[in-house]
């Protein structure tokens, strides 16, 4: 099959990131990680491929396949004397493409309209929404909604679900990609010890410092004032422990 943008799928919905999906051999739709990185509102290939890694941290504690669904590959890009020089790039097929999106700031347009594509496609793909090519992506979503109760969820999919639910609560959370480290720890099934979290939580601090901001404060009943981070300053920080281990 061809590896060449779907062109006719971006006529039928309008949307940009149907016209850069593409298809491997066997079928299996991906995206180009340097196709997306404009997209998706980077304009450092350095800081889209962060976003990448971080994405992958969340697949590989859900038990999905990062290699299937992260594939290392090469882009060729002109050279202004002409011909290409390779650059890094990464296929990334829905479920990879969507646990970027959902890693990024949501604060940002291209990161929100992201974010709402692949979720739309996700629940399209897990209960078999017809879709007709005058079907806003309001009306796709108000269907997949509709069926979402009656689909069978994929066991990766409740697992994170679960997961997601009891950090967030242990959390106190007043944004959904806001996490205290313990919330955080838990989520992703590392260590809950004192030390472990204070390391953590000094980690994300400095991640975020980088980028002018500082860590929120949410009232604990239990453990009074506490820091709460954005998910990418965890995953930036547990990254970095994990390389100093």
């Amino acid at each position: 099959m061809s590896t060449l943008p779907d062109v006719r799928r971006s006529h039928e919905t309008g949307s940009p990131f149907d016209a850069l999906r593409q298809y491997r051999p066997d079928g299996t739709e991906f995206w180009s990680g340097r196709d997306l990185c404009p997209l998706m509102g980077y304009g450092r290939w350095e800081r889209f491929a962060d976003a990448i890694d971080r994405a992958k941290i969340a697949a590989r504690n859900t038990g999905m396949d990062v290699t299937s669904h992260f594939r290392a590959s090469a882009k060729m890009v002109a050279r202004s004397q002409g011909g290409g020089t390779p650059q890094e790039d990464v296929q990334l097929t829905r479920q990879a493409a969507y646990l970027v999106a959902m890693n990024g700031d949501p604060r940002k347009r291209e990161i929100a309209d992201a974010q709402a594509y692949f979720v739309v496609r996700t629940m399209q793909a897990e209960v078999a929404v017809p879709v007709q090519p005058t079907m806003s992506s309001i009306d796709v979503l108000r269907h997949a909604l509709d069926r979402i109760e009656e689909a069978q969820q994929e066991a990766a999919n409740a697992t994170l679900l679960a997961r997601t639910v009891t950090a967030r609560v242990d959390a106190i959370e007043g944004h959904y990609d806001e996490f205290a480290a313990l919330g955080y720890a838990k989520l992703h099934k590392l260590r809950t010890d004192r030390p472990y979290l204070i390391r953590l939580g000094k980690a994300a601090t400095a991640a975020m410092r980088t980028e002018g901001q500082e860590p929120r404060k949410r009232q604990d009943a239990t453990f009074g004032q506490i820091n709460v981070y954005p998910t990418w300053a965890l995953d930036e920080a547990l990254l970095q422990l994990e390389g100093n281990a």
